[in-house]
C-alpha cells in the first residue's frame, strides 16, 4: 500500500537522523561518587523498574478488556488497535516525544534537546523530576503512560476505523495533544539567569503546573485527554453498521476476557499510581492504598446501581466500575487521605453510569465507553482532587477547598477545561484532513465492516463456532419467530 510505504519511510528517516545524535547513556569512565552529585537510591530505582513493568502490562490488559466486548469478527483488530501503540509511541517517544513533553522549553511545550534520548543519562538523575532514580528510568516509566493513553481512544472507534489511518492518527495525536498537555501539567526545569551580574538558578514550570493545578498520576494528562478525544473520534468516524451476520446486537464475544483485562488493569494501576511517588516510600504506600480502595468502591457501586435498576449484577458492569474508580483516583492518589478514596469510586461511577445511559438515549456510538469511563471519571477525579487534596499527605501538593484553599478548585476546573478544549479541538483537526485524503479516509467500507476487520487487516480470525457461542440458538429462535409472524 503506497500510504504505508510513505509513512514507514518518513518514520525511519526520522529514526535514522535521531540515532546519529550523541547519546550519553553509556557507563561513565569514572564511577559516580557521592561527592560528584545526587546519589541514586537502589530501593527507589528497583521500585520504579517494577512500576514501569506494571504500567506496561496495562496496555495488553486494556486490549483484553476491550477485546472481550466486541464481536468475534473484530477481536484481533481490537487487540491490535491497543497494542500497536507499544510500537508507534515507543519510537515517537525516543525520537522527540519525551523531549517535547518533559524537556525545558516554554510553558506550553518542551524543546528538542533530549531528542534521540540525548543527555538522558542512565547513571545520573534529573533532579527536577526524580532525584533518586536514573533519568533514563524516569523516561522509560513515562513512556508506559504515553503508550496506554492513545490505546484508550481506540475503544470509541472499534470495528469500523481503518488500521493504517489509526496508526497515522496515533502518531500525530501524541505529538500535538499528549506531549502538549503533559508538558503543561507536569513540566518542570531549572534555568540559570543573570540578575545584576550574578548568576541565579530559577525553576520554571509548565503553564498549568505554574498556576497551581495538580495531577498526581495522569487524571488530566491521560484520561481526560483520551476520553474526550475518543468522543470526538466516535462522532467523526460515525456509528457502527447494524445488521452484521457476525455481530448479533453487537454482542460481547468473551466476557471472561473483559474481566481478566480489568483485573490486569487494576494490577498494573499500582505501578501507575504508587509508582508516581517516584520512590519506595510512604507516599507510594498512600497512593497504593488509595488505588485499590477507589477501585473496590467503584466495583461495588456499579453492582449496586445495576441491582437497583435491573436486579442483576453484570460482570462487564462491575469490571467497568472498577476501571472508573481507578481513573477517578489517579489525579488524587498521592494527595488525599485514603478514606476519601471510597467517595472517589462512589461519585465517579455514579456519573459514569449516568453518562452511559445518556449516550444510549442520544444514540452516540462510543463503542466501549471510552468517554463515559475515562473522560467522565477523569473530570470527576480532577474536580474532587481540588476538594480533598491536603499537604498533610504530600507536602509538595496543595491544600484543597475542604482544607481552606478554594483557589486549588478553581485551578483544577481551569485545567479540566483546557484539557477538554485542547484534546477535543486538536483531535478534530487531525481527523478531518485524514477523513478526506483520498487514499486514506477514516472508515472501512460497509461490506468490510459487516464481515469484520480481523481477516481484512490481519489475515487472522477467532475460530470459534457459532454453536460454542450460543449464537446458533439465537438464530434458530429468530427464524422460528419469523415463521410464526409470517403465518
Amino acid at each position: 500500500m503506497p500510504s504505508v510505504t510513505i509513512f514507514l519511510a518518513f518514520f525511519f528517516l526520522l529514526f535514522a537522523s535521531a540515532i546519529t545524535a550523541q547519546n550519553n547513556t553509556n557507563p561513565p569512565t569514572d564511577a559516580p561518587t557521592e561527592a560528584a552529585g545526587p546519589t541514586l537510591d537502589t530501593g527507589d530505582t528497583a521500585w520504579i523498574l517494577c512500576s514501569t513493568a506494571l504500567v506496561m502490562l496495562m496496555t495488553p490488559g486494556l486490549s483484553l478488556f476491550y477485546g472481550g466486548m466486541v464481536s468475534r469478527a473484530n477481536v484481533i483488530n481490537t487487540l491490535m488497535l491497543s497494542v500497536v501503540t507499544m510500537g508507534v509511541i515507543t519510537v515517537e517517544w525516543v525520537l522527540f516525544g519525551y523531549s517535547l513533553a518533559f524537556a525545558p522549553g516554554t510553558p506550553g511545550m518542551g524543546d528538542f534537546r533530549w531528542g534521540g534520548l540525548k543527555e538522558v543519562k542512565a547513571y545520573e538523575p534529573n533532579t527536577d523530576y526524580a532525584p533518586t532514580i536514573p533519568h533514563l528510568l524516569f523516561c522509560m516509566y513515562q513512556l508506559m503512560f504515553a503508550i496506554v493513553t492513545p490505546a484508550i481512544i481506540s475503544g470509541a472507534v472499534v470495528g469500523r476505523m481503518k488500521f493504517v489511518t489509526w496508526i497515522i492518527f496515533v502518531f500525530i495525536w501524541h505529538i500535538v495533544v499528549y506531549d502538549l498537555i503533559a508538558h503543561m501539567v507536569w513540566g518542570i526545569w531549572t534555568e540559570t539567569q543573570v540578575v545584576n551580574g550574578v548568576e541565579e538558578s530559577v525553576t520554571r514550570f509548565g503553564w498549568l503546573k505554574e498556576r497551581g493545578a495538580i495531577d498526581f498520576a495522569g487524571g488530566t494528562v491521560v484520561h481526560i485527554s483520551s476520553g474526550i478525544s475518543g468522543l470526538v473520534a466516535a462522532i467523526l468516524v460515525g456509528k457502527r453498521t447494524k445488521g452484521s451476520k457476525e455481530d448479533i446486537a453487537f454482542r460481547a464475544w468473551n466476557i471472561p476476557f473483559t474481566v481478566l483485562g480489568a483485573c490486569l488493569l487494576w494490577f498494573g494501576w499500582f505501578g501507575f499510581n504508587a509508582g508516581s511517588a517516584l520512590g519506595a516510600n510512604g507516599l507510594a504506600a498512600i497512593a497504593f492504598a488509595n488505588t485499590t480502595i477507589a477501585a473496590g468502591s467503584g466495583f461495588l457501586t456499579w453492582i449496586l446501581i445495576d441491582g437497583i435498576l435491573y436486579r442483576k449484577a453484570t460482570a462487564i458492569g462491575a469490571s467497568s466500575g472498577a476501571v472508573v474508580g481507578l481513573v477517578a483516583i489517579t489525579p488524587a492518589a498521592g494527595f488525599i487521605v485514603p478514606g476519601f478514596a471510597i467517595l472517589f469510586g462512589l461519585v465517579s461511577v455514579s456519573f459514569a453510569y449516568l453518562a452511559v445511559r445518556v449516550k444510549k438515549k442520544i444514540n452516540l456510538d462510543d463503542s466501549l465507553d471510552a468517554f463515559s469511563c475515562h473522560a467522565v471519571g477523569g473530570i470527576v477525579g480532577a474536580f474532587m482532587t481540588g476538594l480533598f487534596a491536603t499537604k498533610e499527605v504530600n507536602e509538595f501538593g496543595a491544600n484543597g477547598a475542604f482544607y481552606g484553599n478554594p483557589k486549588l478548585l478553581g485551578e483544577q476546573v481551569l485545567a479540566i477545561v483546557i484539557a477538554v478544549i485542547v484534546s477535543g479541538g486538536l483531535t478534530a483537526l487531525i481527523l478531518l484532513p485524514l477523513k478526506y485524503i483520498p487514499f486514506l479516509g477514516l472508515r472501512v467500507l460497509k461490506v468490510e465492516e459487516e464481515k469484520g476487520l480481523d481477516e481484512k487487516y490481519h489475515g487472522e480470525r477467532i475460530n470459534i463456532s457459532m454453536r460454542n457461542l450460543g449464537l446458533d440458538k439465537d438464530k434458530e429462535k429468530g427464524e422460528k419467530r419469523d415463521e410464526k409472524s409470517s403465518d
